[in-house]
């Protein structure tokens, strides 16, 4: 499979979150090279440089996983101040995956991603592999034979069995009909079919992961932050166990991480974050 420059994206098993689930659930929101300008003293409180950013956004929105960038000031954003910077980072980030910015590099990463031919070969007759073995094993003897004149007499006699059993070998493929050509027609038959399978396998999957219109995508991640976030219980109760936080009602201790992540983002940032969401996919339908 070939790559971009960029870094190709790495589609990831874990479930497919928003960009919008990534600002709201941990801060950890950023974004691609655009000609949107967002403030420096932004990216300053989180503790990235730009470039950071930038590849943060693309990489979590369009890989669909959770991509942690670094974000060393992030704890230390005062709580005042957090729900700020989330509604900047999700206006910033809808109208960044809006742009043809985002549109260009996604069809470039798209097209690095689309799975090369399949490698096949011509399909021998019976007759071409009966030649090319009755040639690979009339060369087998002579090297045999030749190598045995340097041995010792007891060597010869112990190799001796295997230089008749391939001059008898030699003989039977003297038969055109011999069972053993057609198993290797058909094994060349076998592995143009498995090596087309297996491409059209990767290109269905690759049409899953990367389809011609994005918006669908964005419509599936926005709902899915919507149905992960939908029972978040704020006012859960955390108990520290070996040293970690951890639920008191072990019901919670089971709930996916992006759970948890609304839990520690609060009320406040995880409800705005919500309704944001329900007013993108209105404009999406």
């Amino acid at each position: 499979m070939k790559h971009s420059s960029s870094r190709s994206l790495v589609i990831c098993s874990r479930l497919c979150l928003s960009i919008l689930a990534l600002c709201v659930m941990s801060l950890f929101l950023f974004s691609f090279v655009t000609a949107t300008k967002i403030g420096d003293e932004l990216w300053k409180q989180l503790g990235v440089n730009k470039q950071q950013g930038n590849e943060g956004i693309y990489r979590s929105f369009t890989g669909g996983y959770l991509y942690y960038y670094d974000a060393r000031n992030v704890k230390n954003i005062a709580t005042g101040n957090r729900l700020a910077v989330a509604k900047d980072l999700l206006g910033y980030a809808k109208q960044y995956v809006k742009s043809d910015v985002f549109k260009k590099e996604y069809e470039q990463e798209r097209k690095s991603a689309m799975p090369e031919d399949p490698e096949t070969k011509p399909v021998r007759t019976k007759a071409q592999v009966q030649k090319e073995e009755i040639a690979r094993t009339e060369k087998s003897i002579a090297d045999m034979e030749k190598n045995m004149k340097a041995l010792g007499a007891d060597m010869q006699k112990n190799l001796q069995p295997v230089v008749d059993m391939l001059k008898k070998t030699l003989k039977e493929y003297q038969n055109p009909n011999h069972k053993y050509f057609e198993a290797l027609v058909m094994s060349d038959k076998m592995q143009n079919e498995q090596a087309i399978q297996s491409y059209e396998e990767r290109t269905k999957k690759w049409k899953e992961n990367y389809p011609v219109d994005f918006t669908p995508v964005i419509k599936e991640r926005l709902e899915k932050f919507l149905e992960l976030t939908k029972d978040v219980d704020y006012n859960a109760e955390l108990k520290t166990s070996y040293g970690l936080k951890r639920f008191v009602n072990p019901k919670y201790e089971s709930k996916p991480t992006e759970w948890k992540q609304a839990f520690r983002a609060g009320k406040e940032i995880t409800e705005y974050a919500r309704t944001f969401a329900e007013n993108w996919l209105a404009d999406i339908k």
